[in-house]
């Protein structure tokens, strides 16, 4: 078992870890896609090319605005001016709001020399121009809107992009390993699951090695009981249904071996007492009729012996006719008949008083041993009315008819004093009876021709208020009968 164990789990592991070949590759393939020179590279280069624009466009707004600052600064009469994106001189209001929100324009100023290029403070430049007067005259104008964030954009990623160039194995290795993670954590999740699901299916197994072993030492009362759904359970409940079935087939062929050695012990039984029995009685009548003396207690002495003998060579006469009927039981000729007929002659023989029948009015057509089964019905008829007088009660038997499929039901019931539970497992062995005499061969007899017609014959009981013999019957022709014979 532990080798199927470590082959389901390394199965497991096998089947989580093919996947993991094509995902790597395909991984490896994506983040060298993404950083790899292919694709660093050109976009370095048109990040490098939109700074190069902008840094051109802003030469032209420096040039732009010097020009623009000159011919301000030959008409301009105050110290400052505020120009919008195009050129135009905006109010003193608009200045005095810009120089006040942005302090740092002044500071600006004042380290710029005259006459030299425009300086770019955040997203304005200024100009210190000379007037004609030899006067100095600030010039304030904006950039266009959007070009310095472009800008600053541009530049933030061109230093990204060079972060990565330099950092590409580190980028890469963070993406990587969360993966790794990832796929390690699923590894372990399907090496447990495989563990579980291994563990829960060799188990069943172990279980069913160990009970084909008990099995084979001669414990056929050992059950696993069905474990679970699947091919597992159903090869567990396979094993029970098989070692009942051994069970039972031990079972018949332990009943079948003392049958046949009481049939052959009765067979010879019957042969050496019957000879003797008929020499017996003569002898004994003869002794009685030979005396001629006039003694009558010794007439009576002799008259009481023989009458002794008498009875009890009946008596022996009785069981070796017993015994000679279950040594000669013959295999049941099963022939068409009406088994509602068969049951009315025999309820005939009881009269109405001791034996009721139900369930017999309408034929029923079947194959059957009449004569044998004639035997076995009065065999439990006469068991169930010797039940009631044992238990006190009045002799009244039951016996019902119903048809089953396939064939028929027989149910003998009595109200006598039942069978004891210790006793149930033995009322058909030949050598088993609970009665004062006899020798307990009629229920072995009913079980044998019922047996013979292919059919069942179960018992129940309930102590001090009787007892139910129930005699399944498949009515089939001899050929069937024979057939399940054989199979059983």
């Amino acid at each position: 078992m532990r080798r199927i164990s470590t082959r389901l789990t390394v199965a497991f592991l096998m089947v989580a870890l093919l996947p993991a070949i094509p995902l790597s590759l395909v991984v490896n393939d994506l983040l060298e896609r993404r950083f790899g020179p292919a694709l660093i590279d050109p976009l370095e280069s048109a990040v490098e090319a939109g700074l190069d624009e902008s840094r051109d466009r802003l030469r032209e707004q420096r040039a732009r605005l010097v020009d623009r600052a000159a011919a301000v600064a030959s008409s301009a009469v105050d110290g400052a001016v505020l120009l919008d994106a195009l050129g135009a001189v905006q109010p003193a209001d608009s200045l005095r709001a810009v120089l006040a929100a942005q302090p740092e324009l002044s500071a600006a100023a004042s380290g710029l020399a005259p006459d030299s290029p425009p300086l770019r403070v955040g997203s304005r430049l200024i100009a210190l121009a000379s007037g004609t007067a030899g006067e100095h005259v600030l010039v304030i104008q904006p950039l266009p809107v959007g070009m310095v964030q472009r800008a600053a954009d541009l530049t933030e990623g061109l230093s990204l992009l060079r972060i990565v160039r330099t950092e590409q194995g580190r980028v890469v290795l963070s993406f990587i390993a969360p993966f790794l993670v990832v796929y390690g954590v699923l590894i372990a999740l399907a090496l447990t699951a495989g563990s579980l699901t291994t563990r829960r299916m060799v188990k069943p197994l172990e279980k069913l090695v160990a009970a084909t072993r008990r099995v084979a030492r001669g414990d056929l009362e050992f059950r696993l009981e069905r474990q679970g759904p699947g091919e597992v359970g159903e090869l567990v409940g396979a094993f029970d249904t098989m070692v009942d079935r051994l069970a039972d087939q031990r079972r018949d062929l332990a009943r079948l071996e003392r049958a046949t050695a009481w049939r052959g012990m009765a067979r010879t039984l019957a042969h050496e007492v019957k000879n003797p029995l008929t020499p017996i009685l003569l002898a004994v009548q003869e002794v009685r009729d030979g005396y001629k003396g006039d003694d009558e207690n010794y007439r009576a002495l002799v008259d009481e012996c023989a009458e002794i003998v008498g009875e009890e060579i009946e008596t022996l006469r009785t069981l070796v006719r017993e015994f000679g009927d279950f040594a000669r039981l013959p295999k049941p000729e099963p022939r068409p008949g009406d088994l509602s007929e068969l049951l009315r002659d025999v309820a005939h023989l009881y009269g109405p008083e001791r034996l009721v029948l139900a369930g017999a009015d309408t034929p029923l057509a079947g194959w059957f041993d009449a004569a044998a089964l004639r035997r076995a019905l009065i065999n439990l008829v006469d068991n169930g009315l010797a039940a009631c007088r044992e238990a006190g009660r009045e002799e009244s038997v039951e016996l019902r008819l119903a048809t089953v499929d396939p064939g028929a039901s027989l149910r003998v019931v009595d109200r006598g004093a039942g069978i004891p539970t210790e006793n149930m497992d033995r009322i058909f062995e030949p050598d088993f009876t609970t009665k004062g005499g006899g020798m307990g061969l009629g229920l072995a007899v009913v079980e044998g021709i019922v047996r013979g017609h292919g059919g069942t014959v179960v018992v129940t009981s309930e102590p001090g208020r009787g007892t139910t013999f129930t005699m399944d019957l498949p009515l089939t022709p001899v050929g069937e009968v024979d057939s399940e014979d054989e199979e059983r």
